[in-house]
């Protein structure tokens, strides 16, 4: 978090239970198949999408390795989950470097795993919206939230300083036009709630058909694109990018400072942890672990303290 406190990347970060065509969105905005799409859940990783010349993805290995490929074939091997719809435990990083205007202003996508699947997607994608500039949640118009999953929503994302979020609702095209207005209304009052930054002239709300949006821009057909409402989601994404990131660090510190609290009680169970060990330790073997485990105490501390004055400068 301290590191995205001061980066210039405005990062965008795009989340949606499995199967709402969370990936099928990114890859009709960057105009490519360049994120895997299927019919069973995907997407095992966090994919950090980024400006390159040309279409190519990185994988960083958490012993060091690094793996650049053109094309994203090699995300079929790496980024997807197992057999077992697990991630795998030896990835560190994902990255897709794609040509797109958005990109190459200093915007960056993050496409993340499905939710309400294994626990362990569900923590990886907390953790990264906390880190975000602006949340994208991809909805299905099919499958609303009842009321009670729409206020724990809110309540999540508004404890933890999250209040700029746009939904995009897909699938729309799927039902009757009396069904799409009742389903419109109902979801512009869970988008009210988190307005907070957002400029007055975009709307926080959109409907985007996902998939006729990236057969259409495939194909080149820019007439069939302007239907299914990916330009004015694009727009709204230049418009709020364009707006912040000059004061970008400004917009973060309330999140920071938000979670705070939150953090140093996780390090402060992490040192009690710790003295309870060292409380235990009676042979000498135990006592060179102390002073391991003392100087760990020490730097866990002093590392709070120091992000703790970073953000009060």
């Amino acid at each position: 978090m301290g590191d995205r406190l001061t980066s210039p990347t405005f990062r965008v970060t795009v989340f949606a239970p499995f199967n709402y065509g969370k990936s099928t969105l990114l890859n009709a905005l960057l105009g490519h198949r360049a994120l895997p799409i299927d019919l069973i859940p995907t997407t095992g990783a966090a994919i950090h999408i980024v400006y390159g010349e040309s279409l190519h993805t990185t994988i960083e290995f958490k012993d060091g390795r690094k793996l650049d490929e053109p094309g994203t074939t090699i995300l079929k091997q790496f980024a997807l989950l197992d057999q077992d719809r697990r991630m795998r435990d030896d990835i560190a990083a994902v990255t897709v470097a794609c040509a797109h205007p958005l990109l190459q202003g200093g915007m960056e996508f993050v496409d993340l795993p499905g939710t309400d699947d294994q626990e362990a997607q569900d923590a990886l994608v907390q953790d990264y919206l906390l880190t975000a500039d602006l949340v994208v949640q991809v909805l299905d118009g099919r499958k609303l939230m009842t009321l009670m999953e729409r206020e724990q929503l809110r309540d999540w994302l508004l404890d933890r300083g999250i209040d700029q979020v746009i939904f995009v609702v897909n699938f729309l095209n799927l039902l009757e036009p009396e069904e799409q207005q009742e389903v419109t209304r109902r979801l512009r009052f869970v988008a009210s709630n988190f307005r907070a930054n957002l400029p007055s002239t975009i709307s926080n709300l959109y409907r985007v058909d996902a998939l006729p949006a990236l057969r259409a821009r495939l194909k080149g057909d820019s007439a069939t694109v302007q239907t299914t409402g990916l330009p004015s989601f694009e727009t709204a994404l230049q418009t709020v990018g364009l707006q912040q990131t000059p004061q970008i660090v400004a917009h973060r510190l309330p999140r920071v400072l938000a979670i705070a609290p939150r953090i140093q009680n996780s390090l402060q169970s992490q040192i009690q942890v710790l003295e309870s060990v060292v409380k235990q330790a009676t042979t000498e073997r135990d006592r060179q672990k102390i002073a391991i485990l003392q100087k760990a105490q020490g730097l866990i501390q002093a590392g709070f303290d120091k992000s703790v004055a970073e953000v009060r400068q």
